[in-house]
């Protein structure tokens, strides 16, 4: 059964299968696309409420494949972050590794980009022995077991201003880690661990060294490649002096940059009337048309008097609006 969405997600953001309606974008789509394919790590800003998470979803992963240069296949992860909890946090230090307790809300950032990555299903020790997990080895190990090579991982890092409300020492291991991705070479601590691995293997004088599983054999015999890795962090504008916690391991992380901004009038125009000339069986509204006098009269009323620029989500929700009266006219039609 077909589930009918609205052409207006108002507060929510649109995900990837409403592509079809997300409209007024595409000048911002083409600069961030851009961006990524001249770097290895992309940061996209705006206030609250500007469509960050609505531009990734419907606007530049579906055309991810349209980038130039970027004929070899490209695999997703995409990682939400949220806001640390002390209470949670010490839940799973208490329960940790007990059945039952697999929420995302319990893992720190970079368990759940691992998760993201692999799933449940790591085992670090029998790959190489490491101190602790790595986000390099886990990306590195997700290549391996893609059917398809070549193969680009693109990282899209959404809420990222949570990251920062973890406890100081989480942040630097993220951070460390996350350059790791950001710079591709296999980095000192995996190095380390390889080597670690070859003394385990050797086992004692004279003992012939175990074979590696195929899976294993598989995943060595490419650690050594660089890492093809593209990240895409999205966050708010007011959060971006945090960034400078991170520039130990990242020092130019701003140079590639896009601020998201509010509509300008031609944007919210199509924004606003495109959608509601859709065709189609998909939407729980009738196809619709805006008369170009109600529309200026919208535009008014949402217009900041100084910018004269238009608030993506108080766009949604008058539009949301006008759809709920378009749906309720066709039920009196209809009685």
């Amino acid at each position: 059964m077909t589930t009918l969405r609205s052409r207006y997600p108002g507060l929510r953001p649109f995900d990837a299968d409403e592509k079809q309606h997300f409209f007024g974008r595409d000048e911002e789509i083409e600069a961030v696309c851009r961006l990524l394919d001249l770097d290895n790590l992309t940061i996209l800003h705006s206030p609250s409420g500007m469509g960050k998470s609505s531009l990734i979803n419907a606007g530049i992963l579906p055309t991810l494949s349209d980038i130039r240069n970027w004929e070899i296949p490209h695999h997703i992860v995409t990682i939400r972050f949220t806001n640390y909890d002390p209470a949670l946090a010490r839940l799973r230090r208490e329960k940790q590794g007990l059945v039952g307790l697999e929420s995302e809300l319990i893992k720190d950032p970079i368990d759940r980009f691992i998760d993201a990555c692999l799933g449940e299903g790591k085992d670090w020790e029998e790959v190489i022995p490491m101190p602790k997990p790595s986000l390099w080895l886990s990306a590195k190990q997700m290549l391996v077991d893609q059917a398809v090579h070549p193969l680009r991982i693109v990282f899209i890092l959404d809420q990222f201003e949570e990251l920062f409300t973890y406890p100081e020492e989480r942040v630097e291991e993220f951070a460390r880690q996350l350059g790791d991705l950001y710079h591709q070479a296999l980095p000192e601590e995996v190095r380390k661990g390889l080597e670690r691995k070859q003394i385990i293997d050797g086992g004692e004088a004279g003992e012939k060294p175990a074979l590696p599983s195929p899976k294993v054999a598989q995943l060595l015999s490419k650690i050594e490649e660089p890492l093809d890795a593209k990240i895409l962090i999205s966050m708010r504008s007011d959060k971006l002096h945090y960034l400078e916690r991170l520039k130990a391991y990242l020092p130019e992380m701003l140079l590639n940059s896009y601020e998201l901004r509010s509509f300008d009038i031609d944007q919210a125009k199509k924004a606003i009337a495109q959608p509601a000339s859709l065709g189609g069986a998909g939407f729980i509204s009738p196809e619709f048309s805006i008369d170009d006098h109600i529309l200026d009269e919208i535009i008014g009323f949402l217009q900041d008097k100084l910018t004269r620029r238009i608030d993506p989500s108080q766009l949604q929700i008058v539009c949301q609006h006008i759809e709920r009266r378009i749906i309720e006219r066709e039920r009196k039609i209809k009685k």
